[in-house]
């Protein structure tokens, strides 16, 4: 789970992508003086002002954007909307203090009296932002049965027990006859639910007609029968990805046996029925109508398709290039499985899907720990792919895959242990089993009966520190991809080219200063310090191999932890000599003895 820091990171990440377009810079009398940092958290300021209004009353972040009424002579008021759905006023005032300081007493105060005046109708006492506004304003005074609802968005827990006085007083004096007025702090946690809650599947109810159909009802109901293959293709249309979300993969585009199911199903539509294998559906509840045995429609609540993602989609793609035959059908079987009280959905998805050839990395789609970062991430900007997908094959800046952040965690999440270390009881995690296993069998990494998927993938770790070691491990493979490349000597591009994750394992070790930050972004700084630290622990590496070098071939060594756990303990001596001869050294010049060259900063 992210930590505060990785929430406040996430939140940030989504009010620069989302508002900062419609929310520019304001320079005006009295911030003559302002750094450009106190401009981007004005400007953050706002965007969250705007973001509680999407979160509060449900609209879209342009027209939330367009209520910020922030600015001088705003009354405590950061935005301002007339919910008429929910007959409201709701009035916000914003603090975005990455530190979580909540609105001070006297920052209440400006916006009860803000209020108030409002109320009174002295409009003149105002900006523009806000008189602009008046006939908004002025609308839901005059409606009957209209609340005032004040909204205090910040980033901390709660506010001071003053602040809340003054908010509790002025509400019992306005509902002193009738509910009038209401108020809500709205701390951290809210604002990142907001976020997490908008990142949901869709839930599909919708409905299928069957034809020559049957059922069973006991131990639990369940129906097939044939679906025409353009009905099918309907409800891929209306529905998307969402119908797919109990599927261990979604469509993975035009290729092998796709491409065959899009020809058979557009050349052979009588044909399809024998030569398909169907589909399987799950849902909630089931309800049909009172149809007969030939033709009868089915309703659904939570509708997915558990197995035959591919058919589906293949059957989608062909209804793009033109009509497809009624004569095309399929069989479907779907199975109700009530509210998840128990995992029967879990064991049809994975019982159905054995039956196809299928990988190891395919079933972690299962792992509701997958979901959640997946929200996390999407809430960031950031698309994370734990399903095989078409779209996952392309490289993207602003998304990676399961097997990448499975990589990533490998080579850099872990401490390299010493001898002594390994020797403990309990013995604790090494960095080395990591970087060797994901060497030699790289599968093993996201195997779901094995003991490394749930030590890459805890239920503590959040979609920050995922990203942040994703773009980290890329940055750093670039480095060592293009040092190898660069390498005349054979020795120096194999020992570039299969010792690239024992390499990471050691930038990490000695970069706990860079890899523990609660940042999706590497910043210059950050850079310059990773290509740094590859570099000269490279060449640290190299050197400890070279003894091996007449003996073996790096591939040999970097997959075997026979030679890959002795090459690690010496590259920690090595490391070891060169911090004790450097500490004598700043000694000697008078520096303080606390200062270290690198950051050993313990990571579990």
């Amino acid at each position: 789970m992210p930590t505060r820091d990785e929430k406040v990171a996430q939140i940030e990440a989504a009010l620069r992508g989302r508002f900062f377009a419609n929310v520019p810079k304001v320079v005006k009398a009295g911030r003559e003086g302002w750094t450009e940092d106190q401009h981007d958290l004005d400007r953050l300021s706002r965007a969250l002002a705007a973001y509680a209004l999407v979160g509060r009353c449900e609209i879209d972040d342009t027209t939330a954007a367009g209520a910020i009424t922030d600015g001088s002579d705003d009354g405590g008021i950061d935005a301002l909307y007339f919910d008429r759905t929910g007959n409201r006023l709701v009035l916000v005032q914003s603090k975005f203090k990455r530190t979580g300081t909540a609105p001070a007493q006297e920052e209440v105060l400006k916006t009860i009296n803000g209020v108030k005046a409002l109320r009174a109708r002295q409009f003149n006492n105002f900006n523009l932002a806000i008189r602009n506004r008046l006939d908004e304003i002025e609308e839901a005074f005059d409606t009957p049965g209209v609340r005032l609802e004040v909204l205090l968005v910040f980033l901390g827990d709660a506010i001071g027990p003053h602040a809340t006085d003054d908010l509790n007083a002025y509400r019992d004096e306005l509902n002193q006859f009738t509910q009038v007025m209401d108020w809500q702090a709205t701390g951290l946690e809210p604002v990142f639910g907001w976020l997490i809650a908008e990142q949901a599947p869709a839930a599909v109810d919708d409905q299928i007609t069957l034809e020559n159909w049957s059922g069973i009802t006991t131990p639990r109901k369940a129906f097939y029968g044939q679906i025409s293959a353009a009905a099918l293709a309907k409800l891929v249309e209306d529905n998307g990805k969402a119908l797919f979300e109990r599927n261990i993969r979604h469509y993975l585009g035009s290729v092998g046996v796709n491409t065959a199911i899009e020809k058979t199903v557009r050349t052979r539509p009588g044909d399809f029925f024998y030569l398909n294998n169907g589909i399987t559906a799950v849902a909630e509840t089931i309800t049909p109508a009172a149809g007969t045995s030939q033709r009868c429609a089915f309703g659904f609540k939570k509708l997915s398709i558990v197995n035959g993602a591919q058919t589906a989609g293949a059957i989608f793609n062909a209804t793009l290039a033109g009509n497809v035959s009624p004569d095309a059908k399929l069989l479907v079987t779907l199975i109700e499985i009530g509210n998840g009280a128990d995992d029967i959905g879990l064991k049809i998805t994975r019982a159905r899907n054995h039956q196809n050839v299928v990988r190891g990395v395919d079933f972690a789609a299962l792992d509701p720990n997958q979901e959640r970062l997946r929200q996390e991430l999407a809430a960031a900007g950031i698309t994370y792919f734990y399903r095989p997908s078409a779209e996952a094959r392309a490289r993207r800046e602003d998304a990676f895959t399961l097997e990448e952040a499975a990589v990533a965690m490998a080579c850099l999440a872990f401490k390299v242990r010493s001898a002594a270390e390994l020797l403990q009881h309990p013995r604790p995690i090494n960095a080395v089993d990591f970087v060797v296993t994901a060497k030699k069998e790289i599968g093993r990494l996201w195997e779901q009966d094995g003991t490394l998927y749930g030590q890459l993938f805890p239920a503590t770790l959040s979609g920050v520190r995922a990203c942040r070691l994703v773009r980290i491990y890329r940055f750093i493979d670039r480095i060592l991809a293009d040092t190898e490349r660069s390498e005349n000597s054979y020795y120096r591009r194999m020992f570039f080219r299969h010792g690239r994750y024992f390499i990471m394992a050691f930038v990490a070790l000695r970069s706990g200063d860079v890899m523990s930050k609660s940042q999706l972004e590497i910043t210059a700084a950050d850079e310059t310090l990773l290509s740094q630290r590859t570099n000269e622990l490279s060449e640290l590496i190299y050197s400890a191999t070279e003894p091996l070098q007449t003996l073996k071939g790096y591939l040999a060594i970097f997959r075997n932890l026979t030679d890959a756990q002795p090459l690690a303990a010496s590259v920690l001596q090595r490391l070891a000599e060169d911090d004790a001869r450097r500490l004598a050294t700043q000694q000697l010049q008078g520096a303080p003895q606390g200062v270290q060259a690198a950051d050993t900063e313990k990571r579990n």
